[in-house]
């Protein structure tokens, strides 16, 4: 934009842009136009697109890179950085703007932990096979949350080093126990006794320590342990057509688990999860309908739909149900 054009854009929204600390909305109050000098913008903030890019090469104390503008306050912004906002019709105030940057942000930096531990564990697989005794970690020591084993005469559980304790009885979660000098996965039987993946059983004495995969608390995680496996299969077929895994999952509102949180007499659950995909400059939309019928006379009803459609307009619905539409 040049001094002219800004001129005609005083008192109307305009957006400034930097190729590193982000983009923002503002209105262009005023232009400071020197004598062979850079025009300048006096510009009020209003908003925020983009969230500044973080230096993940310099890491310092304060690793963040913050915004420097704030909500409501005027600055100076050299000309070159001031652009027209079009069509655009931005009815978020700065906060609610903030919020959908840094959930952008959020969203970015997972799928690039997900894409580096993808390529961590292929380059430990080629270790491994060069050097045998070489032993895989997939995962980070901070990506596991450790627990002590407590029995407190027939009640049994877990504490973590915050004093916080979680019942084993009918826990739900996979963990993982120490066994000849490498950590094994299982899951909790009864008194003090875990199952492998084999069904081989294994005592644990109380005060052994044992560890839980964080990614269990991750919404999507739970959400795909929570379908019956042909609802899961549908999952899975509908975002294979699409090109896609659960590795490009971004986001997961997982309403039913917010339900089921929220409630413990609630015996019917109704809503929708909204589930998006990233690959590439591919995007990909799921909402899943569902409804539970909890029966403690008898077997649960489940109903699942799938509503898939990706930025090019392309939909697919596929249905999953214990029962016959009625």
């Amino acid at each position: 934009m040049n001094r002219k054009e800004a001129n005609n854009h005083i008192g109307k929204k305009i957006r400034v842009v930097d190729p590193l600390l982000g983009s923002y909305i503002g209105e262009l109050i005023d232009v400071v136009a020197e004598p062979r000098k850079p025009w300048r913008g006096k510009v009020t903030i209003t908003a925020i697109e983009q969230y500044p890019v973080q230096n993940l090469t310099d890491m310092k104390d304060q690793a963040l890179t913050y915004p420097p503008f704030a909500d409501g306050k005027t600055y100076e912004i050299p000309g070159s950085k001031i652009e027209p906002v079009g069509d655009i019709e931005l009815e978020l105030n700065y906060n609610e703007s903030l919020i959908n940057a840094l959930l952008n942000e959020i969203n970015h930096f997972q799928a690039e932990k997900n894409k580096l531990a993808r390529v961590l564990n292929d380059l430990q697989v080629e270790l491994r096979k060069v050097d045998p005794a070489y032993e895989i970690s997939n995962q980070d020591e901070l990506d596991y949350q450790y627990y002590t084993v407590v029995k407190e005469d027939d009640y049994i559980y877990i504490v973590d080093e915050n004093n916080n304790q979680v019942p084993l009885d009918d826990c739900p979660f996979d963990f993982q126990i120490r066994v000849k000098g490498r950590w094994i996965t299982v899951h909790y039987s009864e008194d003090l006794v875990f199952l492998d993946q084999k069904q081989n059983t294994h005592y644990v004495s109380e005060g052994s320590k044992i560890r839980l995969n964080k990614d269990q608390f991750d919404p999507y995680h739970i959400f795909i342990n929570e379908l019956e496996k042909p609802a899961l299969d549908s999952l899975n077929n509908g975002i294979q057509k699409f090109r896609m895994s659960h590795d490009h999952c971004v986001t997961c509102h997982n309403t039913l688990l917010n339900q089921y949180l929220a409630s413990e007499e609630e015996k019917k659950f109704i809503g929708v999860n909204f589930i998006s995909y990233q690959k590439g400059s591919e995007t990909l939309l799921v909402q899943h309908h569902y409804e539970r019928d909890i029966n403690e006379d008898g077997d649960d009803i489940t109903y699942d739909r799938f509503e898939f459609t990706n930025d090019q307009g392309k939909r697919l619905l596929m249905t999953y149900t214990t029962e016959k539409t009625k």
